[in-house]
């Protein structure tokens, strides 16, 4: 790997630029920029990331960032271009190439959603590599959750309602972040969308629905306090109870003692 010159950095990543409405010649010469800079000896386990099946070059952060840096300013004048460009660095089995894109995608006009929506729909597949999902909902839906929250909580109703446990996954990974940007705007629908999950908690996707229980914590206790309780007095729930425990810690002082009480009788 060579040292980083950043005047030659800023060169080479030009000329890579340059060549944004031609994906395939793109894609090209993005693989030997990176290659040129990779670093095939530390292993992601060894940074203390999770290790992934799909291929990664290691390339130096300040690469990764020069790259996005000189990217991100076409996507607003040329957003047809990106997309196309978009979607040929999804289609690589790369992780970095596959996060590229999920940047790109995140910051392409709401307006029309149809677009970036469908785009979200279809790359959120059973096989996805798990660091890539968090890139996708990380960067992926940015512009969306400020922009156009309601399209976007529609493709996560969807994903929840969804049989797919990658799209469950999606689905609740996708929320505390909205809830974090928007939720005082839209608590009954969200009420409406994880009502089942505090009912009856996967344990696969148990550490999910607790992030996500959290979050509607922090945006209104007293409301998500509410919510709480009255799923412990329908049938069918075998798990709010055990739910509400586990954050119990995270309700203010006289909630919780309104929720402990709540719990005696389904001791």
């Amino acid at each position: 790997m060579p040292a980083i010159q950043p005047a030659r950095l800023k060169h080479q990543v030009a000329d890579l630029v340059s060549k944004y409405d031609q994906p395939d010649v793109f894609l090209r010469t993005i693989r030997a920029l990176l290659d040129s800079y990779s670093d095939y000896t530390r292993r992601p386990s060894q940074a203390g990331i999770p290790s992934s099946l799909l291929e990664s070059y290691n390339a130096p952060p300040p690469v990764m960032r020069q790259v996005w840096h000189e990217l991100s300013r076409l996507i607003e004048p040329h957003p047809q271009e990106m997309l196309c460009l978009a979607d040929t660095l999804w289609s690589e089995q790369n992780y970095d190439l596959q996060l590229l894109a999920t940047r790109i995608l995140g910051q392409l006009p709401t307006q029309p959603p149809e677009l970036v929506l469908q785009h979200l729909q279809t790359w959120v597949t059973s096989d996805l590599d798990r660091r890539v999902l968090d890139g996708l909902l990380e960067h992926g839906v940015k512009r969306f959750q400020v922009e156009a929250p309601a399209p976007l909580l529609e493709l996560v109703s969807s994903w929840l309602s969804s049989p797919e446990l990658s799209a469950k996954h999606a689905g609740l990974r996708a929320l505390p972040p909205m809830i974090d940007q928007v939720g005082q705007s839209y608590l009954p629908t969200i009420f409406r969308m994880v009502t089942p999950y505090l009912r009856f908690a996967p344990t696969r996707l148990r550490p999910d629905i607790l992030v996500v229980v959290r979050a509607l914590i922090r945006c209104s206790p007293s409301e998500t306090a509410y919510l709480l309780r009255q799923n412990l007095t329908v049938p069918d729930n075998p798990d709010t109870a055990w739910l509400i425990r586990q954050v119990l810690g995270d309700f203010p002082y006289e909630t919780r003692e309104g929720l402990k009480a709540a719990l005696k009788p389904s001791n």
